[in-house]
This record gives structure tokens, C-alpha cells and sequence, in this order.
């Protein structure tokens, strides 16, 4: 597992370096219209201010998600926030500074919680505290988020609240 994080973080890096390295255009946003959208996602993060929602993001946004799948327009993504503070109502996330690119911004975060609520249908609270490090690449267009990419790895998450990893049984061949 840590051989898959580090080769991660590796190819992380390698992808931002080499962009780094190119002609950059002429970025689609200001600074003023990140560091409000950085405003914003500290609310939204910190105490679950859904409202915040629609200012954020676009009305066509499509936010992908490391492991829950993918949320289309800012109400589904409002269904999302709403279910990681039922089940985390102490979730609490803390940014890096916003790397900036022609039309995207990159954010690598720590989020920490406790699970005081239902995970799902069969998946009571656990009462264990639980954190992990991720990165967002959120396209900007006209000062609001279009599409978003949150990746993290959530082995580590559900074996801090006490899941196991149990491998599926193969089926006998005759």
C-alpha cells in the first residue's frame, strides 16, 4: 500500500512538474475569484454550509469522487455534503495553497472526522476518528467550478473506523 501511495504522489508530482514547465496561457480566472472560491470551500468544509453550494460550483458541474462515483449539478453535490456531515459531523478540512494552471486550480487538503453517524443502510456508526490527505483538480470557467476530480485512497479511512478487508471467495471450478 505505501509502494502505491508513494508511486502516486510520484506521478502526481511528475504531472504537475512537467506542466509546470510548459508555456502557460493565459489563466480562464483571477486571484481574487480563487481566493473567494478558496473562501468558499473552507465554509463548505468546515461546517457543511451547503448553500454555498451554488455559488461554487456551476449549474452543469459534473464532481467526480475518488470512490462515491460521480455528482452532476450542485444538487446532488448539496445530497453529498449533506451525507459526509450525517455521518461526520465533526468533518473538518484544511487546505494547501491552490497550485494554478491555465484553467484549473489544484488543492491538496487533510480532512479529519469522527464517524457519529451512519456510513449507509448497513453501516452504523462507528464512533472512531478517522483522516487522510487528498487532491482536488477543479476546472474554472467564468469563477465557478465546472468539473471536479477529488482523489484519495479510502482503504485507510475505512480501516480507521474499524472496517476489514475481506477478499471475495472464487467460486470452485469443476
Amino acid at each position: 500500500m505505501k509502494n502505491l501511495l508513494a508511486l502516486s504522489i510520484f506521478l502526481s508530482f511528475s504531472f504537475l512538474i512537467y506542466n509546470g514547465c510548459q508555456q502557460q496561457e493565459e489563466r480562464t480566472y483571477t486571484d481574487s475569484e480563487v481566493q473567494q472560491m478558496m473562501n468558499m470551500s473552507t465554509k463548505l468544509w468546515n461546517g457543511g454550509d451547503i448553500e454555498l453550494v451554488s455559488n461554487l460550483y456551476s449549474e452543469n458541474c459534473v464532481r467526480h469522487n475518488a470512490d462515491l462515483g460521480v455528482a452532476k449539478g450542485p444538487a446532488e453535490i448539496k445530497k453529498f455534503v449533506k451525507w459526509v456531515y450525517t455521518a461526520y459531523p465533526d468533518f473538518k478540512v484544511t487546505f494547501d495553497e491552490p497550485m494554478k494552471f491555465k484553467d484549473r486550480i489544484i488543492n491538496v487538503f487533510k480532512a479529519s472526522a469522527t464517524n457519529d453517524g451512519p456510513l449507509g443502510e448497513n453501516m452504523p456508526a462507528t464512533g472512531n476518528k478517522m483522516s487522510f490527505n487528498g487532491m482536488a483538480m477543479s476546472k474554472i470557467e467564468n469563477g465557478k467550478i465546472i468539473e471536479e476530480w477529488v482523489y484519495y485512497n479510502s482503504l485507510p479511512i475505512y480501516t480507521q473506523l474499524g472496517f476489514k478487508l475481506v477478499p471475495v471467495e472464487e467460486e470452485v471450478k469443476k
